[in-house]
């Protein structure tokens, strides 16, 4: 069964390595069984939600108008959209309401006349702005609708108060309050067209189209009147005169002018920080989650218009040669893998300031972390299903002699990829050591302690040198522990305590915190754990043959994957239009 649309937004909690994990829009609520105070590597969990959109890959000149190029653009200029949209419909109702009050306090013709008009536009852009709420879900091309709607329709209201008030006056023969209004109505038009060329990011060809358009208008207003058969009446005379309808005329156009100027500077300066924020053929779209080693981004190919995540090394790094060699050697290393559950490397390169950085693909779908966070201690059926995948991505890499040190929750993705679902993803080769010290890449520094506290192997906590494939079956193994218990093997309350247990204290098995972990599974687990390797699994492939024998592993497959997510996309949607889940603006 082919996997619906709606695949396409759910959440990525983990799009890239470097030990780079953070939060998204909100916090899950608490699950039962899962260890709420336990907080993995004390990271933040990423999980921004995209829809992958390439129906349209034009090109326009500005960020704004790039709604249809890839997700981030069309979410980055939507937000935009949507703010500036707010701040000129809560100017607009806070000046026609001071207005309003003006003209109600005043005793004069015009004010009389004026007052409920002014009421009107207040109300008008009152309404506008509640439609920009985030209780609705609005896209791009809704927000450009309520842009051209506000503005039009609150022009033509413009133009209904010139027609019908000049109209009085002139049939009053009052020319003196006839000229004052309609020098007040140029100056009114001419900073509702700054606020326009100010505020709705445009490039300078759209802002022209529609602010020339709001300065012809009180120009057809004057020239109606002219025709209405008022040149002989000493009012249309004035009206008529040169130098009074050359002031208006030049008064709006010095306004167009200023307006479509501010524009195009704000163009320029949409498009200089979209080069800035572009590294060769990528173009960086928007901050995914920073650690210690630099930052993951969104980012796109410039032609291909295909989504990635872009790790940049951090400028803080870029004069430590240990640092940079170990970038270099996370790039190389994941490159030289090819299993389908290896995050993929796409690209490396350096930016023109020297700053490294590399490519790789990005998958929709959960951290082991927040699967876990989010669900609850998974079925044994699916532990199985999932750590299987794993085993393939470290067998190939324990025989190409590369040992990943750092496996955890965090590091690994439950993705959709294909249009298959469950499928694991190992991430972060930031910590890879080669076991073959003549290969020349063992950058890690001897007697030192690397990994992550709660999944790491005892001879990783005491600083040993010999450390081979065996050391990634002992996290495999706390993390198959927290998947069916929610906890990590050990939980103390600093590293140095973790590490001791891991050590010197035996584990408890998985049964007494959740007491439908099966018999056979549960002893592979423990076996994992063994502190010593020559007592766990000879490799991962044997490790695989183990989890495949187990009874539990017949329990899960591809299609109860898909009902699950089917579910998860749901709910997401379900949050995504709930009035709490809106992020502010």
């Amino acid at each position: 069964m082919p996997l619906p649309d709606k695949y396409s937004g759910v959440q990525s909690s983990r799009v890239a390595s470097g030990g780079i994990s953070g939060s998204g829009a909100s916090t899950p609520d608490e699950v039962p069984g899962v260890d709420q105070n336990w907080q993995p590597d004390h990271d933040v969990e990423l999980e921004p939600t995209m829809t992958f959109d390439e129906s349209d890959t034009s090109s326009d000149e500005t960020m704004a108008d790039e709604s249809h190029r890839s997700p981030s653009v069309s979410s980055e200029a939507t937000v935009l959209l949507r703010s500036r949209l707010r701040y000129a419909t809560a100017f607009s109702a806070v000046a026609y309401f001071a207005y309003t009050v003006f003209n109600f306090s005043c005793s004069g013709p015009v004010p009389v006349m004026v007052a409920p008009w002014t009421a009107l536009r207040c109300l008008f852009a009152l309404v506008v702005l509640g439609s920009l709420s985030n209780r609705f879900t609005l896209t791009y091309e809704q927000l450009r609708r309520r842009e051209y709607f506000f503005f039009g329709s609150d022009t033509l209201l413009f133009m209904a108060i010139q027609y019908v008030v000049n109209l009085q006056l002139i049939d009053h023969g009052d020319s003196l309050n006839m000229i004052a209004f309609e020098k007040n109505g140029v100056i009114r038009q001419v900073l509702t067209m700054m606020m326009y060329g100010l505020l709705i990011p445009n490039n300078p060809k759209t802002t022209a189209r529609v602010v020339l358009t709001m300065a012809a208008l009180p120009v057809v207003i004057l020239t109606i009147l002219l025709h209405d058969e008022l040149e002989k009446n000493v009012t249309g005379n004035v009206l008529a005169s040169v130098e009074h309808l050359g002031s208006n005329v030049m008064g709006l156009l010095l306004g167009a002018g200023m307006a479509i100027f501010t524009a195009h500077v704000l163009h320029g300066l949409r498009r200089e920080l979209q080069a800035v924020r572009s590294l060769g053929q990528y173009r960086l779209l928007e901050k995914l989650g920073e650690g210690g080693m630099g930052a993951v981004y969104l980012a796109e190919h410039q032609l291909l218009k295909r989504p990635c995540a872009l790790k940049l090394i951090s400028p803080d790094l870029k004069n430590n040669s240990i640092a940079l060699a170990r970038f270099e050697r996370e790039v190389r290393s994941a490159a030289m893998l090819s299993h389908p559950n290896t995050i993929e490397i796409y690209d490396y390169g350096r930016a023109a300031d020297g700053t490294f950085y590399f490519v790789m693909e990005y998958l929709p779908g959960l951290s082991l972390a927040d699967l876990v966070r989010e669900a609850g201690p998974l079925s044994p059926g699916r532990v199985v299903y999932l750590m299987r995948q794993v085993c393939g991505s470290l067998a190939e890499a324990h025989r190409m002699g590369l040992v990943h040190r750092d496996l955890k929750p965090a590091n690994i993705l439950v993705a959709i990829l294909g249009g298959e679902c469950d499928v694991s993803k190992v991430l972060d080769f930031g910590l890879v050591k080669l076991d073959r010290p003549d290969d020349g890449l063992q950058l890690t520094a001897d007697y030192t302690v690397s990994g992550t506290p709660s999944f790491m192997s005892p001879e990783q906590a005491t600083g040993e040198l010999d450390i081979d494939g065996r050391a990634d079956l002992y996290a495999l193994g706390a993390v198959l522990y927290f998947l069916l218990t929610g906890k990590p093997p050990f939980e103390r309350d600093n590293p140095m305590k973790l590490m001791i247990a891991h050590v010197s204290e035996p584990v408890r098995p998985p049964s007494e915190f959740c007491s439908d972990v099966p018999a056979d599974l549960e002893a592979v687990v423990l076996r994992c754990l063994a502190k010593k390797p020559d007592d766990r699994y000879a490799d991962a492939r044997a490790l695989a043959m183990a989890l495949d024998a187990c009874g539990c592993a017949a329990d899960w497959n591809s299609r109860q994957a898909e009902t699950w997510w089917l579910a998860h996309a749901a709910a997401q949607e379900q949050q995504a239009v709930s009035p709490t889940s809106q992020p502010e603006v």
